[in-house]
């Protein structure tokens, strides 16, 4: 694959919106590029499929309708999907882009995790699969390399769908007569499911397997089945017990430890049949998997504040040492939070404002006021006050109120750290509370609190046009009568 005209071409199809960057990674005919979002002042993620180097063009068209169908997912814990486009024989998907790392960087460097984390992490990917399966989307490769952490150690997962994709292109290549023949194979060996070993068709349960083995290595340091040949390790997986967790690991309660196995249950019928089930489960056996917040090693995030922060470092100490210890940590905290990725007050610029009006989040006759994008978990979703609206916008949503009918409350959230949610109740959705953000950092708390705070500006009143009257003739004169008088 020449990457340097592959990125050429990519360019020459995302045009002046975006900046491509640097390669990300890459593998079989696909690439990912870092790029730079021009519009919107964030950078994004461009995985890019050269039809080119594909298998056929039936499975470009395949990748191209599995991308389409889950761009259509909108959860905390799916890494989103802004768009997907084609131009001539490139193919093309951007998503958010994660700074953090993935679980398999973080295996690599901490080989098993504490019980807490590895029990969040489960937590976070089964509600993802809770919310994919209940719009019959099989992700179909768990593993490590999938499950993303951002900066603030919030659990995402990517790569929906392709594992399906790739399936359809082993068999175009291998001159199957359809894209969905059972028999095929395809995925990573040691995260597999019984009946994905065996070709066997997959609905749900086989996830739920797959993440049953992430949480296996998170606890003992290794899958359960590992052999130099994938074809032994099929066999394990399709005939050999795992070894009990408890044996590698004898602090895991014995609870969660029960969980573990009817996860990895052979027979998908003695599984979890639901992963919300596997997510309720979780939390009973750990009531800490219900918190967000995954530590990062503290060596990583110092490295990360370090090369973001060299300013904000000074800044912080002199405003440190004059602080109280309570208003220390507030400062602090402001000072190290990630700059908002949008902020911007009337007049809007152009070019978002056409964006906001091409979407008719921006009304004809209505002015932008304030719109706001945070940096953190939740980046991709905008929030714009106009004049006469308050309106929601994600990626393939809009939600609108009309000002003067919703009301806006923020409320700090004290578990997994100092974060704070932003709530509208309106009209949407039958008068039920619309979650905007669910974990905004103080800096966010303090640059949207007082715009949702202030009244919009009155309107000018319109200039009433002069109307010049003509001038009425005087009134004709009327003989003067003598008014008579009653006397009684």
């Amino acid at each position: 694959m020449d990457l340097e005209d592959l990125r050429k071409r990519l360019q020459q199809a995302l045009g002046t919106e975006f900046t491509v960057g640097a390669l990300l990674g890459q593998g079989g005919f696909a690439a990912v590029f870092r790029a730079r979002d021009n519009v919107l002042n964030r950078d994004v993620a461009v995985k890019v499929l050269d039809v080119e180097l594909a298998p056929s063009a039936v499975v470009a068209e395949r990748f191209m309708r599995e991308a389409q169908t889950v761009a259509r997912l909108e959860h905390p814990h799916i890494v989103p999907i802004y768009k997907v486009g084609r131009q001539e024989e490139i193919f093309y998907l951007i998503m958010r882009c994660i700074d953090g790392p993935s679980l398999g960087q973080l295996l690599e460097t901490q080989k098993r995790l504490p019980i807490g984390d590895a029990a969040r992490i489960t937590r976070q990917v089964a509600d993802a699969l809770a919310y994919a399966h209940s719009h019959d989307i099989v992700h179909r490769d768990i593993k490590p390399d999938n499950i993303l952490l951002d900066k603030s150690g919030h659990v995402l997962v990517t790569d929906f769908g392709i594992a399906k994709a790739a399936q359809a292109a082993k068999e175009k290549k291998s001159g199957g007569s359809t894209l969905t023949s059972e028999g095929t194979v395809v995925g990573t060996p040691e995260y597999m499911s019984p009946e994905q070993a065996a070709g066997d068709p997959l609905d749900g349960r086989s996830d739920i397997y797959s993440l049953g083995v992430v949480l296996y290595q998170m606890l003992s340091g290794a899958p359960p089945f590992q052999d130099p040949s994938s074809a032994a390790i099929l066999a394990q997986v399709l005939t050999e017990p795992p070894e009990p967790i408890r044996r590698h690991r004898p602090d895991v309660p014995e609870e969660m430890a029960a969980v573990l196995d009817r996860m990895m249950d052979k027979k998908r019928a003695k599984r979890f049949q639901l992963a919300s089930e596997v997510s309720r489960a979780l939390v009973g056996a750990l009531p800490t998997a219900a918190r967000d917040r995954v530590h990062i090693p503290l060596r990583r995030r110092l490295r990360s504040m370090f090369y973001r922060s060299l300013v904000g470092l000074g800044v912080a100490g002199c405003l440190l040492s004059i602080a109280a210890a309570g208003g220390a940590a507030l400062v602090a905290y402001y000072v190290f939070s990630e700059p908002p990725r949008l902020v911007a007050r009337a007049p809007l610029p152009d070019v978002l404002a056409r964006t906001l009006r091409a979407r008719h989040a921006l009304l004809p006759g209505d002015v932008g006021l304030f719109a706001y994008r945070p940096a953190g978990q939740e980046d991709t979703t905008l929030l714009l006050l106009t004049r006469h609206r308050t309106v929601v916008l994600t990626p393939h949503e809009v939600r609108s109120y009309a000002r003067d009918s919703v009301q806006r409350h923020m409320d700090l959230i004290p578990h997994g750290g100092l974060a704070f949610r932003l709530m509208i109740y309106g009209r949407y959705s039958g008068g039920v509370a619309d979650t905007v953000y669910r974990s905004l950092s103080f800096r966010d708390m303090m640059q949207i609190r007082p715009q949702l705070n202030r009244e919009p500006p009155p309107e000018a009143p319109a200039a009433k046009p002069r109307v010049v009257r003509p001038t009425p003739p005087p009134p004709a004169s009327r003989p003067r009568t003598r008014s008579k008088t009653r006397r009684g």
